[in-house]
């Protein structure tokens, strides 16, 4: 890597591991000096990604990710009756669905998955666009809320995926960015690799790892005011810092894969299950989620969570 792809460093970069995405195609993990971004060294290609993803599923729980819309839905409704509101990386469409219904907020969203898309436009009649935000054709200052939940991490140029976003959002709108603590989120791979001596494999498609001093400069930079931010996921966390012990198989999912990928059927598929939990359920679910994150960004947890605002 020649230039870093955050900060355009072209600084010699700091070898943390190896590291492993698909079948037979090992990766350095490094770190910039400079931003102190974590990523894949090289990227992966678009082709590499593809098959990661193609060979995994969207297996989405349809009431609870509803159920997490109808309790946003409250939220976005204490804020303003109506607005539009943008769920990049949206996967099948249930998160906005439940919005949708509980509220008179227009929802619209954009994923790489051809089969999630399709369901959520066939299925659940959604505006759900294929592909990059940037490819999706929505005007400027288009949405009073944009939403990106643990996407950034996954794509090969975040900084364009942020800049993007300021640029469809309206001048007084709200971004709301979830996305891993890249300090903590790295620390798996690098311990898997030390002791097993084999490229630990991102189980979850990670592929960029920022910590808290990159995430505030890159956000600064691509036009955004940070109003709060908050920290969760810290059982979690503090198991891969070490201040409480790894489960017994925590290495399972990190070894690389011994085959080929297997690519899975490209229709979503949601089995008919009755209902498990009341609305209440669901609202109450919410609230302790909110309620077990902390003020500010610390290194123990495992999650960073962003509201923020346009630059004037």
């Amino acid at each position: 890597m020649k230039k870093c792809p955050i900060c355009g460093s072209d600084a010699e970069k700091r070898l943390l591991c190896r590291v492993n995405l698909v079948y037979n195609s090992d990766f350095d993990l490094v770190e910039c000096p400079k931003c102190g971004i974590i990523c894949f060294d090289p990227l992966p290609s678009p082709a590499e990604l593809n098959r990661f993803y193609s060979a995994s599923y969207y297996d989405f729980d349809m009431e609870r990710e509803q159920g997490k819309g109808m309790a946003f839905a409250a939220r976005l409704r204490r804020w303003e009756e109506k607005g539009e509101f943008l769920d990049v990386g949206c996967a099948t469409g249930f998160f906005i669905d439940g919005i949708r219904k509980h509220s008179g907020w227009g929802v619209h969203g954009t994923d790489f998955g051809e089969s999630a898309v399709n369901f959520a436009r066939e299925k659940l009649g959604l505006d759900v666009r294929l592909g990059n935000l940037s490819d999706a054709g929505f005007p400027d200052g288009y949405f009073d809320y944009v939403h990106v939940n643990n996407v950034l991490e996954h794509v090969l140029d975040p900084v364009s995926l942020l800049k993007e976003c300021r640029r469809v959002i309206k001048p007084d709108g709200t971004f709301f960015l979830s996305v891993p603590n890249g300090f903590n989120d790295s620390l798996d791979l690098i311990d898997f690799n030390n002791i097993e001596g084999k490229p630990a494999r991102s189980k979850n498609g990670h592929i960029f790892f920022f910590p808290a001093r990159t995430l505030l400069m890159l956000l600064d930079e691509t036009g955004f005011v940070i109003r709060k931010k908050k920290t969760y996921s810290l059982k979690r966390g503090f198991r891969s810092i070490g201040y409480l012990p790894r489960k017994r198989d925590w290495k399972k999912d990190y070894f690389p894969r011994e085959a080929p990928e297997v690519e899975v059927s490209s229709e979503v598929v949601i089995p008919d299950k009755p209902r498990r939990h009341s609305d209440f359920y669901h609202r109450y679910r919410f609230v302790q989620g909110n309620l077990q994150m902390v003020p500010g960004l610390h290194k123990s947890g495992l999650d960073f969570l962003f509201i923020m605002s346009p630059k004037r």
